[in-house]
């Protein structure tokens, strides 16, 4: 047997040893909400009314998920998510 067929074989025996080992100590898949509900909230830009609106939501179950500014605008739009139930 020529030296490049043994080099061959080996490529492919690990090949095979690499296929093997991966799919048994492939990590487990992780379980993520997959449906989310969302709110859409648009604010004054004023601190202590949006410190309101932030926490009242928080209590509710809702969690920020995006603030829109617009520059030069005078309101700040918040999405806030919740995982449907």
């Amino acid at each position: 047997m020529s030296r490049v067929s043994k080099v061959c074989l080996l490529v492919v025996a690990l090949s095979l040893v690499i296929i093997v080992v991966h799919t048994t100590v492939k990590p487990q898949p992780v379980r993520a909400a997959t449906r989310y509900k969302y709110l859409v909230v648009e604010y004054n830009w004023q601190p202590a009314a949006l410190q309101n609106e932030l926490n009242r939501r928080a209590a509710e179950g809702w969690e920020l998920a995006a603030p829109v500014y617009v520059e030069g605008s005078a309101s700040v739009t918040l999405i806030f998510r919740q995982e449907a139930r």
